[in-house]
């Protein structure tokens, strides 16, 4: 929470929400209203995504959920930005009107009291912490640049453990730069956090953790690219991405060890160079959206993304049988190579086939089965809402990846709300960020990855609750030279109740049971509780008072490790 509060908005409501959404619990992206005259769309999937998860309405395809021909977007001039990469660009709608900038810079301060700083069993150690948090948030929509820029750095002084005094960054941002109306763009953003390298937190928790122990990830993009349509039978996007994204431990440390004395991660760092071209049919097709897609990704990097590269051609369509039913296919090829032990080479066909179904413009369910990164498997997303108070999401996916493309690909999977939280395109809930997710822990290895998740939302006046489940399970594939790797999986389950004392004060409280094997701690299961109070002492001003418990056992700690923690903080908005 310590991080949420820094982004109060307009009031304690705003904060309320923040704090669901931080601890994974709130499950729509409707809560926090898009940017006045801006659109979050999703245009192109992105690789291993296809026309059928692109959004929650057949408009950008050039197809309404009816499956008639409809114009694009309504509006006759294409509505540039929802065009392929980058696939969820904030975009103007035609002949918005430009509204300028707003910038809240804003200074936290927080007091932190633990009985048990390292979360150990034995050698408790209490400390205190003092905590100041500058954050700047910028959000623009104006003719030429719209977007969001949260940024929030951290200063923690230790009392008694100085050495783990130290500075943490908290970054999200996305902006688009209309350089040449209806043809010429440039995407930027960026994002950055913290995770525990060890594992066994609670997913979305925060964490008391050695600072040696913590992995700060920093991720950036920039990509221009041309747009052009063709009247109604295609648009035709080509453009080039640059990525970097760095993981470093903190205080200088530059691998992390296992109880056992094995190395399970070092610093990683890659620079990408990613080549695309799309084409993408238009409403002269009527019921049938196609498209058209070759990428090209050349990596740059440390360990198993050391001259490695991802390359791929496919097309898929969607055929909208009825306004209800949608069918999905894909066909294509794929090269892969990455580094490592062994080395990693996939040359092989891509295919896929599922089905859409849509309810309303909020509400469907998208499957479909495959083959791509060498393997066979499925995919599920879901969003839908329950008689207007309750909404449910769900998704399920396996992938072939590292931690640091990850940290890369949550720039081009989500958009961001007004608050620069980031939100997942396919189904507008909000995304609990892989860099600050210290449920298990981070490995150098290329994985194949399996999450599933599902929550429920029930809304009723004052209260909100919310039920989460968790999933992810990660097979090593190829291991960094000098590191091992290990199979890791966790399930959590969360239940998130928040309440609204006043108009001014918010009550929220938050409990949490997962079990998990990692590397770093062996087999062993968490439970954490946590319970705040948040109010605005006065316009710009909010204060927060929250307790936090955790209890963990693992293979390697004799008996459970118990901590208490106690924030109390104050932020001023200018």
């Amino acid at each position: 929470m310590r991080s949420e509060v820094g982004r109060i908005g307009g009031g304690i409501g705003a904060l309320a929400v923040l704090s669901l959404a931080a601890l994974g619990a709130m499950p729509a992206a409707a809560q926090v209203p898009p940017l006045p005259g801006t659109t979050a769309v999703t245009g192109f999937p992105t690789e291993g995504t296809p026309l059928g998860e692109d959004t929650g309405s057949g408009e950008a395809a050039g197809v309404s959920e009816g499956g008639s021909a409809t114009p694009w977007a309504e509006a006759g001039p294409v509505r540039l930005g929802t065009l392929g990469f980058p696939y969820n660009a904030l975009a103007a709608t035609p002949n918005a009107t430009a509204r300028g900038w707003t910038v809240t810079p804003s200074l936290g301060l927080e007091l932190e009291a633990t009985d048990n700083l390292y979360a150990t069993h034995r050698d408790r150690r209490a400390d205190f912490i003092t905590r100041l948090q500058p954050g700047l948030l910028v959000t623009v929509d104006t003719a030429r640049l719209q977007g969001v820029f949260n940024y929030q750095p951290e200063l923690q002084l230790h009392a008694v453990e100085g050495s783990q005094t130290g500075i943490d960054h908290f970054l999200n941002g996305q902006m688009l730069f209309t350089v040449v109306p209806n043809l010429f763009y440039l995407d930027v953003r960026g994002s950055a956090g913290v995770q525990a390298a060890n594992g066994g937190y609670a997913p979305a928790g925060d964490t008391v953790n050695r600072r040696e122990s913590d992995i700060q990830t920093s991720s950036f993009q920039i990509s221009p690219y041309v747009v052009q349509r063709f009247g109604g039978l295609a648009t035709v996007q080509a453009g080039y991405a640059l990525q970097h994204v760095s993981q470093n431990l903190q205080e200088g440390a530059d691998f992390a060890v296992s109880p056992t004395g094995q190395r399970y991660f070092s610093d990683q760092e890659f620079t990408a160079h990613e080549f695309y071209a799309t084409a993408r049919s238009g409403e002269d097709f009527g019921r049938l959206a196609l498209e058209g897609r070759a990428v090209a990704t050349e990596y740059d990097g440390t360990g198993v993304l050391d001259n490695a590269y991802r390359r791929n051609v496919s097309v898929e369509s969607r055929y909208a049988i009825t306004r209800f039913f949608s069918v999905l296919g894909e066909v294509g090829y794929e090269w892969l190579r990455y580094s490592g032990v062994p080395p990693f080479r996939v040359s092989d066909t891509i295919w896929s086939a599922g089905a859409k179904l849509t309810f309303s413009e909020e509400s469907f369910v998208t499957a479909r089965y495959g083959h791509r990164d060498g393997f066979d498997s499925a995919r599920v997303d879901a969003a839908i809402t329950l008689g207007g108070r309750t909404r449910f999401f769900a998704n399920y996916a396996e992938q072939l990846t590292t931690g640091a493309q990850r940290a890369a690909d949550l720039l081009t999977t989500t958009t961001l709300d007004e608050l620069g939280n980031p939100v997942d395109t396919a189904t507008g809930a909000p995304v609990l960020q892989p860099f600050s997710n210290s449920f298990l822990g981070v490995q150098s290895s290329l994985t194949r990855l399996r999450t599933a998740s599902a929550s429920i939302s029930q809304e009723w006046g004052r209260d909100t609750f919310t039920l989460s489940v968790l999933h992810e399970r990660q097979r090593p594939v190829s291991t960094e030279i000098g590191t091992v790797a290990t199979r890791q999986s966790g399930t959590s389950g969360s239940l998130t109740w928040g309440h609204e004392l006043t108009p001014y004060t918010s009550a929220i409280s938050y409990i949490q049971y997962g079990t998990f094997k990692t590397p770093g701690r062996g087999s062993g299961d968490v439970y954490t509780a946590s319970v705040a109070l948040v109010t605005q002492l006065r316009p710009g001003l909010a204060a927060t008072l929250r307790y936090i418990l955790t209890n963990r056992g693992d293979d390697f700690t004799d008996g459970r490790a118990v901590q208490n923690v106690i924030i109390a903080g104050l932020r001023q908005t200018f």
